[in-house]
């Protein structure tokens, strides 16, 4: 199934911040490197990594910094790119921060030069949420494979899951894992005997088939994904582990550099998720999506509340790039129930974010990534068995 990020976020750019003053050293202020700052003056818990086995989480009953993490609001609760951002303190874009010029108002940028209008390029201080666990590394990972795709373009999504399932490859390397889909379909041999089978889900409020996506012509898949977050909700597995995992069939996935990432991250008590896409408004893209267990519970908890409040069958700035996603349709939900995200860029390399394709691709939708040397968790997309599996082989070495 196309995430939505392939199909709608992908289409949208944000105006790029043109030179400001005189040539100076260029000064980054991301999200990233606030919280590698922070995680340096803080001590940190030690945690083993075990991608096969249930952890606890690390809790933590300690003062000063080393209980704090540095998140990002609400992308209606940040400034614009063209608005002076200090009284919100953040920039709705992805990949964008707040620095005070020197006429002592703020401006989202993506780095900025010291000197002139920009002066001392000073840093507006994140916002900060108070950590109350360092979670273990043990993820609960899901796919979904759609065989009504609505579009007559041949899908290999079976094909690949079925390999990566021969090879426990990509989520069937995680501590956990499930398929699921429109319909019942081998996916493989089970170790306990017999097959294993993806896990059918039925169009309940027959919104399955109404919205296509204009390029593709594919199913908009939010419908779909509302009654499989119902079936991960009633079954129940999710809560034995400590984060959640969605990875789409043509991501290049390896669990176990998940786990390198998320090593020592903390956790809020409302719970993270991360955004994965950056210069973009909503930067959550489907490829890898990863939740921190209570952040997904919220979105369980609250599905139907959403579904019916946020408009997703028109879509963001009043339509203009059609109907929601999956992906977007989640950020949307827990940023009204006030999950805390992140962002982090790390994640993935993904042919369907703008800022991943290198210089002269920019514009180019069907880019996909050379795998060799690249450490990201994710690489994407890879929508034929055999593509895949050269990925894999050029990636599968390099750590983040």
């Amino acid at each position: 199934m196309m995430s939505d990020s392939e199909a709608l976020l992908a289409e949208e750019a944000v105006v790029r911040q043109g030179p400001l003053g005189r040539v100076g050293k260029v000064v980054a202020l991301s999200s990233a490197l606030l919280l590698a700052v922070l995680a340096t003056a803080a001590a940190t818990a030690t945690v083993t990594v075990r991608m096969m086995l249930p952890q606890r989480s690390v809790e933590r009953h300690v003062t000063g910094l080393s209980e704090m993490l540095a998140v990002k609001p609400a992308y209606e609760d940040c400034a614009q790119p063209q608005d002076d951002c200090l009284a919100a303190g953040c920039c709705a874009p992805t990949g964008f921060n707040c620095f005070k010029n020197a006429l002592g108002q703020g401006r989202c940028m993506r780095e900025c030069t010291p000197g002139g209008a920009n002066g001392t390029c000073e840093g507006v201080a994140p916002h900060m949420k108070t950590a109350v666990e360092v979670p273990g590394l043990s993820l609960f990972c899901f796919a979904v494979y759609t065989e009504n795709t609505g579009s007559d373009k041949i899908s290999h999504e079976l094909g690949l899951l079925q390999m990566q399932h021969d090879k426990a490859q990509s989520l069937f390397s995680c501590a956990e894992w499930a398929v699921y889909s429109d319909v019942v379909a081998p996916l493989g041999p089970s170790r306990l005997g017999g097959d294993d089978m993806t896990i059918q889900v039925e169009d309940t409020k027959g919104d399955w088939h109404l919205l296509k996506r204009k390029v593709t012509q594919t199913w908009v898949n939010t419908g779909m994904f509302v009654r499989v977050w119902k079936k991960i909700q009633d079954a129940g597995h999710y809560r034995n582990h400590n984060w959640v995992i969605k990875v789409d069939a043509d991501a290049v996935f390896f669990p176990s550099k998940l786990g390198s990432v998320l090593q020592g991250v903390r956790v809020p008590e409302e719970g993270l998720y991360m955004e994965n896409c950056k210069f973009v408004d909503w930067g959550y893209f489907g490829n890898l999506e990863v939740f921190s267990k209570q952040a997904f519970q919220t979105l369980l908890d609250n599905v139907d509340t959403c579904y019916d409040a946020i408009d997703w069958k028109l879509g963001v700035h009043g339509g203009k790039y059609g109907p929601m996603g999956e992906d977007l349709f989640a950020q949307k939900c827990m940023d009204m129930m006030r999950v805390s995200k992140q962002e982090n860029f790390m994640l993935t390399t993904d042919g369907a974010c703008e800022a991943d394709r290198p210089e002269g691709q920019k514009k180019n939708r069907k880019w996909t990534p050379n795998c060799a040397g690249v450490s990201t968790p994710s690489i994407h997309p890879f929508k034929e068995p055999t593509k895949y599996s050269e990925c894999w082989e050029a990636a599968r070495d390099f750590q983040p």
